[in-house]
């Protein structure tokens, strides 16, 4: 008699159930399907990890609890943070995006530019350069001034906007190493403050995301006054965050968080002067 021996599709060890011995994979009787992939996605919404429940909780309700948790050493019951900011972020950018495509009102461009007379028509774009690199750089700003010309720069827009997650990962670690000066002592890591960076800027895409399903379902008259929201519920966030987590008074957290506000703000300035070069290139 044959006795049939199934094989795992990982590391080829023979079976002897359902899962590997070795590896722990499931045996794959047949090739998944889309049923089988919407099973696993609801699972991992509600059952598998009940823990990104707790974290989104945690992070919109408690400012600097959740980075405060996670530097003592309280992370089993919560999602790590750079896991919870990538998945947060991510929901952000494609609401954003939902919105801008189906948005019944004409959305203006990010970057706006206005075609204007000019004496050689061959050349509509006369841009002088003369930095480094300009044998390089020059051919690219013309290139896209000249697209931007022919889209009112739609195009420049759009590319503005896919690079701004990647400035986000710029500046929250910019922002760390200042924050490390102004909290030096007692002295700490600086992957604390990093950590405390990714958990407020996920409550903020949070905030924001939810506030964009809100004004889906708002009247038009609303949606405006909705977006004016988010601004005091930052600043409240944040400043209540540096309190939580580095445990000094009350008045003195709040003249840090002040000056570390304006610095914040000349530092997403430099990021997004770059961002924008970048994004002509």
């Amino acid at each position: 008699m044959v006795t049939h021996v199934n094989f795992c599709k990982n590391c080829a060890s023979p079976l002897s159930g359902p899962y590997c011995s070795q590896c722990g994979q499931k045996d794959p009787h047949a090739r998944p399907s889309l049923r089988h992939f919407l099973g696993e996605f609801v699972e991992a919404l509600t059952q598998a990890d009940s823990r990104l429940w707790r974290t989104l909780w945690m992070l919109l309700r408690y400012p600097g609890e959740l980075a405060k948790r996670y530097r003592d050493g309280e992370r089993a019951r919560f999602l790590p943070p750079i896991r919870t900011y990538l998945l947060i972020s991510f929901g952000f950018f494609v609401l954003l995006s939902i919105d801008n495509r189906f948005n019944e009102r004409p959305i203006e461009p990010l970057i706006s530019v206005e075609e204007k007379e000019v004496e050689r028509e061959d050349k509509p774009c006369d841009i002088t350069y003369s930095g480094p690199y300009g044998d390089v750089l020059l051919p690219k700003m013309e290139l896209a001034c000249e697209r931007a010309l022919r889209d009112g720069g739609q195009s420049l827009s759009e590319r503005f906007n896919a690079n701004l997650p990647s400035a986000m990962f710029v500046l929250m670690p910019l922002f760390s190493g200042v924050i490390a000066l102004f909290y030096w002592r007692p002295r700490r890591y600086f992957v604390d403050h990093l950590t405390l960076q990714i958990l407020n800027h996920s409550a903020l895409f949070l905030a924001a995301a939810l506030i964009q399903l809100l004004q889906w379902l708002a009247p038009a008259s609303l949606r405006g006054i909705m977006d004016l929201l988010l601004v005091p519920y930052a600043f409240i966030y944040c400043a209540r965050s540096l309190f939580v987590f580095y445990g000094q008074s009350r008045w003195l957290s709040l003249a840090k968080f002040t000056v570390l506000m304006f610095v914040y703000f000349l530092l997403v300035g430099f990021v997004m002067f770059f961002t924008g070069i970048a994004s002509i290139l």
